[in-house]
């Protein structure tokens, strides 16, 4: 059967799962009675079955157009997540699948309808009782139906409402309605099946390999710039103009700042079987360093982005594939750090686009404790001695039953330039940071506790220097 359905607009084939995902269609059954779109979405691997179906929606028709549209944003946002367990601090990196930040999934396209006929022809006499002439009706003897006729029933009233078939062959069928009572049977009508069963099509167009990943892309928002679409072509890494998905677009005027120790992990996708060669250069362009990996699936992975502990001095970073065609335009660019520093401490935070990077906190930290107690106070009861009535030797009247402890550490970084202040910011507002100490030895997750910041504009030379306050994210236990 040939397809009804139209896509008017899709989403690029990788999106941001924090940007709008959304499906609009249209059909050309819409203006049959009970019409409902339906989006049936699948895992990408599998069969489309009820028991691999994630999520399905029926959508009514939008008045002003009669499409349908379906977000399914939210559905996708619940589907990806972030996966920290590969960063430490080994030589090489060690790029490490995140299959939790990726996913893969179909998008059936369908619709549904009340089953019904709309006759035109004149009603006929069989037999005492009302036949109906329709090509492929599709009825048979014993149906219920429901005929609404296009009067309301004024003419016929017997003819309007819940009737049963008595007959029926493939192009009329005969119900219980006495040919006597029809006044005009020249009335057109509608019939429909009186539990009203649709008609129904799951997979009448589908769209499929699509992909997400746990990132927000800032598409100019609030500028002129902002029905741009997203990129797609230059995160799916198959092809020129590769790009890794992270918000660090740091170019040679403005690189990040990385140091020893530095954890920056970006977020690359990758195909099964391919080899990804990651080189490290100086700013003369000639390779410091580098290492390979083979991935043994499909989605994305972090890829180590250094510093290595061969790298002492500003470098950047490309990724090179055998796979026809891929080439990374973009140069990922970093300067080195090596100002004499008081504190190893960095902080790992998730970026934008779901990639970790670094950020140096290297001059003095405070370290701060709040203690927190839940007490009552008892009644000091005594005892007798010689006759007295004396007290008990170190009894308590306030007791202590709940303690707790809240540990906060309030970091201060280095003097740094405009776009790592900009950093900062993202940092600051990051849903994931890590307390890194010992040169990215030791991780412990954290909570921002800042809840307001400043920008600084860098004026001619001179720097930035900003300060966080960070919490344990658990408690010191104590014991009663």
């Amino acid at each position: 059967m040939p397809s009804t359905t139209t896509i008017i607009a899709q989403p690029a084939q990788l999106m941001p799962a924090y940007n709008p995902i959304k499906y609009i269609i249209d059909n050309t059954n819409k203006n049959e009675p009970g019409f409902r779109y339906i989006f049936s979405i699948y895992p990408a691997t599998g069969s489309h079955t009820s028991a691999t179906l994630v999520a399905q929606y029926r959508v009514l028709p939008v008045f002003s157009t009669g499409y349908g549209e379906q977000d399914i944003t939210r559905l996708m946002q619940s589907l990806v997540t972030y996966n920290e367990t590969g960063i430490n601090y080994i030589e090489g990196g060690n790029p490490y699948n995140v299959s939790e930040s990726w996913y893969q999934y179909d998008v059936d396209l369908g619709f549904e309808y009340i089953d019904n006929i709309g006759y035109i022809t004149t009603l006929q006499d069989n037999g005492g009782n009302v036949r109906i002439s329709f090509t492929a009706h599709g009825f048979v003897a014993g149906d219920q139906i429901v005929i609404t006729q296009a009067d309301g029933g004024d003419a016929n009233p017997a003819l309007e409402g819940l009737h049963t078939v008595l007959s029926a062959t493939a192009n009329n069928f005969t119900v219980n309605v006495l040919w006597s009572t029809i006044g005009d049977d020249t009335i057109n009508g509608t019939v429909t099946y009186a539990d009203l069963r649709k008609t129904q099509v799951l997979d009448d167009e589908l769209i499929e390999d699509q992909e997400v990943f746990n990132g927000a892309y800032n598409n100019w928002i609030n500028t002129s710039f902002e029905n741009e679409s997203f990129p797609s072509a230059d995160y799916l890494a198959d092809s020129a103009g590769v790009k890794f998905m992270t918000s660090n677009f740091a170019g040679q005027y403005h690189p990040a700042a990385a140091f020893q120790g530095a954890q920056f992990y970006y977020n690359l996708r990758v195909y099964a079987g391919a080899t990804y060669t990651v080189r490290f250069y100086d700013m003369s362009n000639t390779e410091i360093d580098s290492y390979l990996f083979i991935p043994a699936n499909d989605g994305i992975y972090a890829v180590f982005v250094g510093p290595t502990d061969n790298i002492i001095e500003d470098y950047y970073v490309r990724v090179f594939s055998d796979i026809a065609g891929f080439s990374m335009d973009y140069y990922y660019y970093f300067t080195f750090d090596n100002r004499c520093i008081i504190n190893y401490q960095q902080l790992i935070y998730l970026d934008r686009m779901g990639s970790w990077q670094s950020f140096a906190f290297q001059l003095r930290t405070y370290e701060k404790g709040q203690i927190t107690r839940e007490q009552y106070n008892q009644h000091i009861d005594g005892q007798v001695v010689s006759t007295e009535w004396v007290g008990v030797n170190l009894q308590k009247g306030f007791r202590t039953y709940n303690t707790n402890v809240t540990k906060t550490f309030d970091l201060n970084t280095n003097w740094m330039d405009q776009y790592d202040a900009t950093r900062f910011q993202e940092l600051l507002t990051s849903p994931q940071v890590y307390y890194s100490l010992n040169e990215g030895v030791i991780f412990a997750a954290c909570v921002v506790e800042n809840n307001t910041f400043e920008v600084f504009s860098q004026k001619n030379k001179k720097l930035i220097k900003q300060s966080v306050t960070i919490r344990l994210a658990q408690q010191d236990p104590i014991n009663g």
